[in-house]
């Protein structure tokens, strides 16, 4: 390690692989229990529920759910559901909620959780936590991955945990092994290639943009915004996270030479990716992607491909995703003069809530 700032999250990032086989480890030993339970209840639709990073995460899972499972699926803030009078889902179909938290943001989630009980009493809970298990009493099932920690401010091994968690999960809903053998594979795949992945990532920062946009679809949507949260708290620049499609009307108007947009490319909507990415040459902005394998046309279209291998599936692949991207935030803080330990723009009173957010006033009280 030839930096001295940010040794500590430089070596956690590195230091995942490991954590992952012992993730994949305390969920295999509770895999039969938990596979047995979910097929028993026979669910029709699924929600997440979360908040912070997770609630990133939580957007890419419930995607990979409704993809591989085929279950209406979705991931709601967990103070959204303070507000409204109503569940977000029809409660008729029986739910599995899926309750994504960690030992600091557990009683503001455990709010969500609370109110979500009250608009729909049926509803069975599944607690997937990292520290501390709080929540659990609340749960009908829950999974605690208390050796799961981050070594600094900043979620770096409890994001990627929580994500391989909700893969998992993934695959027990679905019932293929297959999905669960590829999961295996991965922390091999990490320690293999992540210092070739750490070159391309350095690389990328050499413009050192004032401004950056991710871009992502589908499950990739919801990494783009734990993406541009990671940017935020690791090198204080102003970040974006939109789809590809969505991004063309419009928001690219402000556009400079001083910013870069970060486009994550899947297989599904590749070509469609490709296309909005060379588009945006005409702003002048630095073009980046990150994909599996590029073709000759990405290559025309960006300033700069990082490539992974690993012919890892689309559905898998977020995970190998997001050490890639810390890796690139972490560069970018170092070429800015932060320390990605102690980001001194994180330095602020924590801005919590003493109480739970009221629910939305009533018809009669708002007239």
């Amino acid at each position: 390690m030839i930096y001295r700032k940010g040794a500590t999250l430089f070596n956690e990032i590195h230091g995942q692989s490991d954590m992952w086989k012992s993730v994949l480890s305390e969920f295999a030993a509770r895999s039969e229990e938990i596979k047995g339970w979910l097929k028993a209840q026979g669910f029709g639709q699924v929600i997440f529920v979360s908040s912070g990073d997770y609630l990133n995460i939580a957007m890419s899972v419930a995607r990979i759910t409704n993809l591989v499972v085929g279950l209406n699926s979705v991931a709601v803030p967990a103070s959204e559901l303070l507000y409204g009078r109503r569940a977000p889902y029809d409660v008729r179909i029986k739910t599995l909620a899926v309750v994504m938290s960690s030992t600091d943001l557990a009683e503001e989630i455990g709010w969500g959780v609370d109110r979500l009980k009250q608009l729909d009493p049926r509803v069975q809970i599944l607690s997937l936590e990292v520290g501390e298990s709080i929540l659990s009493a609340k749960a009908n099932q829950s999974i605690v991955l208390a050796n799961v920690k981050d070594s600094t401010k900043i979620a770096i091994s409890s994001v990627t945990a929580m994500l391989l968690a909700g893969y998992n999960l993934v695959s027990w809903l679905s019932g293929r092994d297959v999905l669960s053998a590829e999961l295996n594979r991965l922390p091999d795949i990490l320690a293999t290639h992540l210092k070739d992945w750490q070159t391309s990532a350095q690389r990328m920062v050499q413009k050192k943009p004032g401004h950056v946009v991710f871009l992502g679809s589908g499950p990739f949507l919801g990494l783009a915004k734990q993406s541009a949260l990671t940017m935020r708290q690791m090198a204080g620049i102003t970040c974006e996270a939109h789809t590809f499609v969505e991004y063309r009307h419009g928001y690219f108007a402000s556009l400079t030479n001083l910013m870069s947009v970060m486009g994550l490319i899947s297989n599904s909507f590749g070509p469609t990716e490709e296309k909005v990415i060379g588009d945006l040459a005409v702003t002048r902005v630095n073009r980046l992607a990150i994909c599996d394998a590029a073709n000759p046309q990405l290559g025309r279209r960006c300033d700069d491909i990082l490539e992974l291998k690993t012919g890892v599936n689309e559905v898998s692949r977020g995970l190998l995703l997001l050490p890639v991207i810390q890796l690139y935030c972490f560069y970018m803080a170092i070429g800015r003069g932060i320390n990605p330990d102690n980001p001194k723009h994180l330095d602020h009173p924590k801005m919590a809530l003493k109480e739970a957010p009221g629910t939305m006033p009533s018809a009669k009280a708002a007239q």
